[in-house]
């Protein structure tokens, strides 16, 4: 396993400068913060520890929002909740949402169930997601009727988009709404659908259950799954502002 050792001289390379900067924590839910749909005690400790230290926090996630809201104990935590891939912005502080992309295609809709007759379809207010075995199909039915749409990897399932709704949207949207920049922000995930999350962003850190394609897009690998990975980027990032707090 990778020890703490061998992650500090990457996050002082990667970092270098920009550490003071970095005061926005931008993380995925399912297999970053989240196992098995469910933020353990540990996380949830963590990511306190992270919003008691003055951070702001953003959650971007695939996931829709009458799917989180039953099982996520910790969306007061965040300033903005992030949903369907980029396509819905949630406020937790005052329970309201909105569609910030376009409605689901319902004539892509019509095509996609002829296609993919009996085929498990997770229908949001913008996007579509089903297996990942369909999506080759799923490009045909695309490019046959012309959609502008677009597909994205997410371990097992693809995601059915609008073109230029992606995480890395959804996070501009919340920060422009926050009133911070892409110089702020350290994004953490763990699937391909996460590369778009990290794009400008000021660090790009991957947990170590993550996909080969995030890794690679990452500045730094955590070491192992969720609960160490996240437990050690946050003695990271405190240790980061410690000396600011410190001299104040």
């Amino acid at each position: 396993m990778q020890q703490r050792s061998d992650i500090l001289p990457r996050w002082s390379s990667a970092v270098d400068e920009r550490s003071a900067a970095i005061r926005v924590l931008a993380v995925d839910y399912d297999g970053t913060i989240a196992e098995h749909g469910r933020v353990g005690a540990v996380t949830e400790a963590t990511l306190r520890s992270v919003r008691e230290a003055d951070f702001r926090m953003i959650l971007v996630s695939g996931r829709r929002l009458q799917n989180i809201l039953p099982i996520c104990g910790v969306l007061d935590l965040f300033d903005r909740v992030i949903l369907e891939n980029g396509a819905v912005s949630y406020c937790p502080q005052t329970g309201t949402d909105q569609l910030i992309a376009p409605a689901v295609n319902e004539r892509f809709l019509a095509d996609l169930e002829r296609e993919l007759p009996g085929a498990p379809l997770f229908i949001g207010r913008s996007m579509v997601a089903t297996s990942a075995r369909n999506a080759e199909r799923i490009e045909m039915v695309i490019e046959r009727g012309g959609f502008d749409l677009h597909v994205v990897g997410c371990g097992e399932r693809v995601l059915v988009l609008p073109a230029g709704v992606d995480k890395g949207s959804g996070l501009s949207h919340a920060l422009a709404d926050l009133g911070l920049g892409r110089d702020r922000v350290v994004a953490v995930g763990d699937e391909e659908n996460d590369i778009a999350l990290f794009s400008g962003c000021a660090l790009r850190a991957a947990v170590g259950t993550a996909s080969p394609q995030l890794k690679a897009a990452a500045d730094i690998v955590l070491p192992g799954g969720c609960e160490e990975s996240m437990r050690r980027l946050a003695d990271l990032l405190l240790a980061q502002v410690a000396p600011c707090h410190a001299t104040a």
